[in-house]
């Protein structure tokens, strides 16, 4: 028996990841073509028709792609998502959503052996009205593991802290590098929305963020894997997420944390309980 997790691809051209156990299996976002998803569930070893569902965050396009659609409609993968959420999908998408079955929540619900609760963060724009943050719970060997997964938010507030405390692996947004977007030739307007509590977070502020919710943890192993995310092409780097982070842990006297950097195109190391 296990709790398996990997971050299949991570950035502005593209957001998706999957949870697995033994008896079920569930992607986190759309933002892939139909090729890529296929080519990485197959190396994972994930068939299409163990996937009980695709959790959306939101319905900006590198979270849930129009080939991303073509991938679920033709392996009868139920849309997961808040009922908002789902109108601000059909808005975009039209009739590619009545192609698909869909399962709206309110907070909470179960799928199989997986627990999984939602929560409001903060990002919004003309095109979207709500965008969720996730938590997953699996009990293994009569323990609970606990996954967090935020990839878009301008700010961290307690109250998403508060739903990230004792998470075992989290994925987080570590956006830009603010010197560096500042600096780019960005649109104002385009900068300032980035900036903005309803935008992106910037490295600093994730890695405060993570060091916040590693205090406030009290179980065994929280925070063991942390995953910077959604990490700009343009207006940030790999490297340098991980060197501010890193630099921010020190700071803080936190030195257990395994870090890594999800990446565009890419399929993050898969990280497997057991």
């Amino acid at each position: 028996m296990s709790l398996n997790f990997c971050v299949l691809s991570s950035g502005s051209s593209g957001n998706c990841s999957v949870i697995w156990t033994d008896k079920t299996a569930i992607l986190i976002d759309l933002g892939c073509s139909s090729k890529y998803l296929t080519e990485n569930l197959d190396i994972l070893g994930i068939s299409p028709q163990k996937l009980e569902a695709v959790m959306i965050t939101h319905a900006h396009m590198d979270h849930i792609s129009a080939s991303g659609f073509n991938f679920i409609a033709k392996n009868n993968i139920p849309i997961c998502t808040h009922e908002n959420v789902l109108k601000d999908i059909s808005k975009k998408y039209g009739d590619k959503i009545e192609k698909c079955a869909n399962i709206t929540f309110s907070k909470n619900f179960e799928l199989k052996d997986l627990a999984i609760e939602s929560f409001d963060v903060h990002h919004k724009d003309r095109n979207i009205s709500k965008t969720l943050g996730f938590t997953f719970f699996h009990f293994l060997n009569k323990r609970q593991y606990k996954i967090g997964y935020i990839t878009d938010t301008g700010k961290i507030c307690d109250k998403i802290i508060a739903n990230l405390i004792n998470t075992n692996i989290l994925v987080i947004e570590s956006n830009y590098n603010r010197m560096m977007l500042e600096a780019s030739l960005r649109p104002y307007d385009n900068k300032a929305w980035i900036l903005s509590d309803n935008g992106h977070l910037s490295n600093e502020c994730a890695a405060m963020a993570v060091c916040k919710i590693k205090k406030l943890s009290t179980k065994a192993d929280s925070l063991k894997y942390v995953f910077l995310a959604h990490i700009s092409h343009h207006n940030n780097m790999q490297d340098l997420a991980l060197k501010t982070a890193r630099e921010i842990f020190s700071q803080n006297n936190i030195n257990d944390i395994k870090l890594f950097t999800a990446k565009r195109k890419q399929k993050s190391p898969t990280i497997r309980i057991k």
